[in-house]
């Protein structure tokens, strides 16, 4: 890292924060509102018995002209820049993040066209409809990937056994982050009393309890801290208070100020992006220390999944270097003198001394011991390789720890 950057290295990672707050509202509320009013408007106007709705609207007056979208696609565009520098994503290419720019601003432009077209009278159809839904559908894939990439960046101690850059990334804790980005999407759209939709402002912040209560469970140990905790709380009590501002005017049945909605709303993003911050900075603070990164592209490609290696190699294949095996899969984790993801090796090899098999048979199933520590994963080593590992650990010399 030059050191420039690494000397403004917590300045860069306050803007890309900022950057994905705003990201987070200006496309939650484009996205909801497209959802919600664009199709109706479609489909109104392909209807000459039904007069197409009025355009004034007591919602936001934003997000509507070309001036917006070029400017959600530049915050975009930031806040993809500002994560590489600040987080050094090794996961993914220069090309992966440039198609998922490209798709993005394909999305913006889609609906932000519909929106200029149907913003008179125009006769819409169909063709508008497939605009509107071709627009979300990339926007809310691109969240959705993007999203999953963040949870990926959470489990570092995965990289070096991906045996290529995930084209696709699925993830439970990944997909609880898509949800809540959908709740504030709906509340966002609800800030609109023409079509009273502050019903949607309570049914959402009804439903963001559970999902922070998932994504609290589902976040890897590494990244949990009591900041992170202390954050949720902040976020599970805004959620309450947005339930509580909406529910009175919504029994009463009477027009309610959206002022106090809507700095809730911004109030829950910026908690909601800085519990992913807080999660990142606890797990890669780690990583980067460790240097932790995935192999080259040119070793993953000729990589073979360890099922395939273990079907593949005779009974007279050659010696393993358990070695070279402890660098390419056990090093990104352990030192043998030092606390990195894993404890430090000097520390739990004597009760594997007696003998090799116990350390043989842990290498190949994993489980959870110390509850300091995340559970390893499956490294789906074969005997052999498990055995040139332990043997490679079991005869190296106890050092001592090197002083600080």
């Amino acid at each position: 890292m030059l050191p420039v950057i690494q000397e403004q290295l917590l300045l860069i990672k306050v803007m890309q924060g900022a950057c994905q707050t705003l990201l987070c509202l200006s496309l939650g509320y484009l996205v909801g509102e497209a959802l919600l009013s664009l199709p109706g408007k479609a489909l109104f106007t392909t209807s000459p018995l039904l007069p197409a709705p009025s355009e004034t609207s007591s919602g936001p007056k934003v997000l509507t002209g070309r001036r917006a979208g070029l400017l959600i696609a530049l915050i975009m565009a930031c806040n993809l820049l500002l994560m590489k520098i600040a987080y050094r994503a090794a996961l993914f290419t220069g090309p992966f993040w440039g198609g998922v720019t490209v798709l993005f601003i394909i999305g913006l432009a889609l609906i932000l066209a519909t929106r200029q077209h149907l913003k008179g009278a125009h006769s819409a159809g169909r063709l508008s409809l497939i605009a509107i839904a071709a627009g979300d559908l990339l926007l809310l894939s691109i969240c959705y990937f993007l999203l999953n990439a963040e949870s990926l960046l959470l489990t570092p101690e995965t990289w070096p056994f991906l045996t290529s850059r995930p084209p696709l990334l699925l993830s439970w804790h990944g997909t609880v982050r898509f949800a809540q980005f959908t709740l504030l999407a709906l509340m966002l759209a609800g800030l609109d009393r023409r079509h009273n939709r502050q019903l949607l402002i309570f049914v959402a912040a009804l439903l963001w309890p559970l999902t922070q209560v998932l994504e609290l469970l589902l976040t890897p140990e590494l990244a949990s801290s009591p900041n992170l905790y202390l954050i949720a709380a902040l976020a599970l009590m805004t959620s309450a208070g947005l339930g509580l501002m909406i529910i009175r005017p919504l029994l009463q049945k009477r027009p309610s100020s959206l002022t106090l909605p809507l700095t809730g709303i911004i109030i829950l993003a910026m908690l909601w992006v800085l519990g992913a911050q807080t999660a990142r900075e606890n797990t890669l603070t780690v990583a980067s220390l460790a240097g932790l990164q995935l192999p080259p592209v040119t070793s993953q490609a000729t990589a073979t999944p360890p099922a395939t290696q273990a079907a593949a190699k005779p009974e007279t294949s050659p010696a393993v270097d358990g070695a070279q095996l402890f660098q390419q899969k056990c090093s990104v984790c352990h030192r043998f003198d030092q606390r990195l993801i894993g404890p430090p090796l000097n520390s739990v090899l004597e009760k594997y001394r007696p003998g090799k098999a116990k350390l043989t048979g842990f290498l190949r199933t994993p489980q959870k011991i110390d509850p300091d520590y995340p559970t390893m994963p499956n490294l789906g080593l074969t005997e052999q390789e498990a055995g040139a590992i332990a043997d490679y650990l079991l005869d190296h010399k106890i050092v001592q720890p090197t002083p600080r």
